[in-house]
Order: structure tokens, then C-alpha cells, then sequence
């Protein structure tokens, strides 16, 4: 019996790699999901359910440094933002904020860089690990702030990361939470 369960999990563990390795070769390519669906159909499989493969060393150039890669990732730090925010220490903050992730700036929560899931639905739907999420620390700031006219409620701090958030999308949207995901302000960056 103990036999049979190492074998089911050798099976497991075999499938796993298989299709890691297939999903990394793929990308690898430069094949899109939709080839991939039809490399897949092929084989006689049908509802294609896309995953990203976990590898210990994905497939890179060879000038291709992590950094350059975690950089073509995030959005480009830039000199302001859109729509106005008429509070000097939000824009420093988040201008900051998406300078040391441009960097690689290692970042003090654990949760920061994280897959934002976008649960509440408010966000655009994308694919999942389009949204990563970052703490935005303002220290003494106001506890409201006005974005575009707008005047937004900051939610009271929930713990020492506070309640404002960042989520960057795909290295080219930017969005502020002042109330921990309640409200979402899209953001542009003025270089």
C-alpha cells in the first residue's frame, strides 16, 4: 500500500514537471496561450485552463539581469501624477513608492509585491497575477485626501501597514486605495 501511494505521488510529481516544463518551454517560444490551447487540443485535452509555471530559474536572455527583468515589470517611476492630488506627502510617498519597486528596492512588508486578486471585483478583470499590491506608507498625512476634486476618506489603520494601498497592473496601470480597497483611483504618471 505504501508501494502504490509513492507511485501515485511519483506520478504527481512527474505530470507537474511535465507540464511546468511545457508551459515554460512555451514561453520560451513565445507562444501565447491561444498555441499553447492548441498544442494541448492536439494532445486530445480539452478545457485549456491557463497557469503560470513556478521554475527555480525561468527561461531569460543571457544579458538579462533579475533586476532588468523585475523592472520591465513594474511601471517607470516618473515626476507627478494625474488627476491632482493635493497632498504633497501622498505624491512623495507614492512617487516613492514606485521608484523603489522600479529598483528593486527591497520593501519592508511581506505582502508587498504580492498578487493583488482583485476579489471586490473593481478593478478591470485581468489575468491572474496582473495586480500586485504595495503598502503605501504616509506617515503623519492627513486623513483625507482630494484626487481630482474629489475628497476620499482614509480608512483608519488597520494595523502598522496602515490602509492605503498601491496596485500596479502589469507594469502599466497604477492605482491608489486611501480605505483598503473600498475605492480604487486610477493613476497616471507625468514624466
Amino acid at each position: 500500500m505504501i508501494k502504490n501511494k509513492k507511485i501515485g505521488l511519483n506520478a504527481v510529481a512527474i505530470f507537474l514537471f511535465s507540464l511546468t516544463s511545457v508551459l515554460a518551454f512555451a514561453g520560451a517560444q513565445g507562444m501565447g496561450a491561444p498555441a499553447l490551447e492548441s498544442l494541448l487540443d492536439t494532445a486530445g485535452r480539452s478545457n485549456f485552463v491557463e497557469i503560470s509555471p513556478v521554475c527555480a530559474n525561468p527561461p531569460a536572455a543571457a544579458d538579462e539581469s533579475a533586476g532588468e527583468r523585475a523592472r520591465a515589470a513594474a511601471l517607470e517611476p516618473g515626476k507627478d501624477l494625474l488627476p491632482v492630488i493635493q497632498d504633497q506627502a501622498r505624491i512623495k510617498a507614492i512617487l516613492k513608492l514606485v521608484s523603489d519597486v522600479y529598483k528593486g528596492v527591497h520593501l519592508p512588508y511581506s505582502q508587498d509585491g504580492a498578487t493583488f486578486t482583485n476579489r471586490e471585483g473593481l478593478l478591470p478583470a485581468k489575468p491572474m497575477g496582473f495586480y500586485k499590491e504595495y503598502t503605501l506608507l504616509t506617515g503623519s498625512a492627513p486623513h483625507t485626501v482630494t484626487i481630482g476634486g474629489t475628497t476620499y476618506q482614509v480608512a483608519p489603520d488597520l494595523s502598522a501597514r496602515g490602509s492605503e494601498r498601491l496596485i500596479i497592473g502589469g507594469g502599466e496601470k497604477l492605482y491608489y486605495t486611501p480605505d483598503h480597497y473600498k475605492n480604487f483611483i486610477q493613476l497616471t504618471m507625468v514624466y
